[in-house]
């Protein structure tokens, strides 16, 4: 390594070459690149004066470097006025936002309800309630938002200014800041070049929160709207817009939703096939219901067509392009069967009042209590909630409700009380809807714990409200 010197003796006719000129002499090398002084002198110890010149060119680089300008302090969070929540409320939704369901090793739900369907509704109750988000769990509750197109409206009603402020500081949580409307008045919707004028000329928040007003007025004119601009808006909004088409949802919106099953975006994409699926007399339903019934069937083997008889299960052994194009994910979660996980897609998409036909006109209440074989009990069982929840249909509910029992072990909700009976009890509901029982059952499905949708499916029934638009 060559010896370089720093006194008077010095060689620094390279001091004055640029700092780049210098990096490209020292990555090729002197010999390569010997370094020229100006007027064309190459030093005679050319490494040595390199690096001579590389040291005072640093300390004179340090030296005149300037501190950056501070940024400007972000302003205070906004006040909320809402009162907080009580601690009770705050431990139930720091559970059902840390929730999971994580698949066992086996590729199975287990036993654990998934709680984060629950989410919806505590949110709406939060809201109706008046209370404030807790600081602490605001974070993941923009997490869960960004992930669930559902739960934006609700979350960000509840996460209040402070969502919007933390969203402002977190390019992932953009979405809360495009999703807000800003307290701005839609105009009178039966003001056609009023509604025009805004759709073409508003903000995104606005542009939704018009097109919600639209849709809840008159669902095709609201379709309308949408089909005029589909094809230029970016994904993250066309997922948005197609979001709202659940409120009113029917069938004049399924020509429009198979083409959205051709979207560019994954998510835009599955938004459309869950939406279908709410149809049942859709083109969609019925090839799922082609597939689902090719999977799940009676099964007489040895018990005739009488009580004895049981379920059939044989899941798909491929996930072809049909099937994608249709929503079904073909990659499963961590964990998961493919198998599994593609026989799980297709019966929550297929309409309920299949199976009734399926197996010889039995009600829902002997079919769910038919033993199944090859212990797929809990996912076809799972995927039957689903469908229940997504469809809105009580009397499949109230047959995966089963009788009433004690909550699961570890559930957030009543705990059994010292007598060993369930702390829930039957409570009279004058307002419950037309079809759906007069008392509401204390808790769970016993004949499949490992049910997923269970929880969501309680929640309904004992909730005694209408089913949300956006539920499912």
């Amino acid at each position: 390594m060559p010896r370089t010197t720093t006194g008077p003796t010095a060689d620094r006719s390279l001091v004055s070459l640029p700092w780049e000129e210098l990096v490209t002499s020292a990555l090729l090398g002197t010999d390569r690149r010997p370094p020229v002084a100006p007027g064309g002198r190459v030093p005679a110890d050319g490494p040595a004066a390199l690096l001579d010149a590389v040291a005072l060119h640093t300390v004179r680089r340090r030296a005149g470097l300037l501190p950056a300008v501070p940024g400007a302090r972000p302003e205070p969070t906004p006040h909320d006025p809402r009162p907080q929540l009580p601690e009770a409320a705050r431990h139930r939704l720091a559970q059902l936002l840390a929730d999971r369901a994580a698949p066992t090793a086996s590729g199975r739900r287990g036993a654990a309800p998934d709680l984060t369907e629950l989410i919806p509704q505590w949110l709406a109750t939060a809201n109706r309630l008046g209370f404030r988000a807790p600081a602490a769990l605001v974070p993941p509750l923009l997490d869960a938002a960004r992930a669930r197109t559902d739960l934006r409206p609700q979350a960000l009603a509840f996460a209040g200014p402070l969502g919007l402020w933390l969203a402002a500081l977190n390019p992932e949580w953009k979405f809360a800041l495009r999703g807000s409307a800003g307290g701005s008045l839609v105009p009178d919707t039966s003001d056609p070049e009023a509604v025009r004028r805004l759709w073409e000329e508003g903000l995104f928040a606005e542009r939704i929160a018009l097109l919600d007003a639209v849709r809840a007025r008159e669902p095709g004119a609201a379709l309308a709207l949408l089909t005029t601009v589909w094809s230029t808006e970016r994904a993250e909004d066309r997922l948005m817009f197609l979001d709202s088409l659940r409120t009113g949802l029917g069938a004049g919106d399924e020509e429009f939703l198979e083409q959205a099953l051709a979207d560019r975006s994954r998510n835009v994409r599955a938004t459309a096939a869950e939406l279908l699926s709410a149809l049942p007399s859709s083109a969609f339903a019925g090839r799922m219901a082609a597939r689902a019934t090719s999977c799940v069937n009676p099964d007489r083997t040895g018990a005739g067509a009488g009580a004895g008889a049981s379920i059939a299960v044989e899941a798909p052994h491929e996930c072809d392009a049909g099937m994608q194009r249709d929503g079904v994910a073909a990659v499963p979660p961590t964990g998961r069967g493919e198998r599994s996980w593609w026989l799980v897609q297709l019966v929550e998409a297929t309409p309920l009042g299949v199976w009734q036909e399926q197996f010889g006109g039995r009600p829902a209440e002997e079919i769910v209590a038919l033993p199944v074989a090859d212990d797929w009990a809990g996912e076809l069982h799972a995927a039957w909630c689903r469908a229940a929840v997504r469809q809105r249909h009580p009397e499949w509910a109230r047959a995966l409700l089963g009788a009433a029992s004690a909550p699961p072990a570890g559930s957030p909700g009543p705990r059994r009380s010292p007598s060993g009976r369930s702390s829930w009890r039957s409570c009279p509901r004058p307002n419950a809807p037309a079809g759906w029982p007069r008392s509401s059952p204390r808790t769970g499905c016993p004949r499949r714990s490992s049910c997923s949708g269970s929880a969501r499916c309680r929640g309904r029934v004992r909730s005694g409200g209408p089913w949300s638009t956006r539920s499912t």
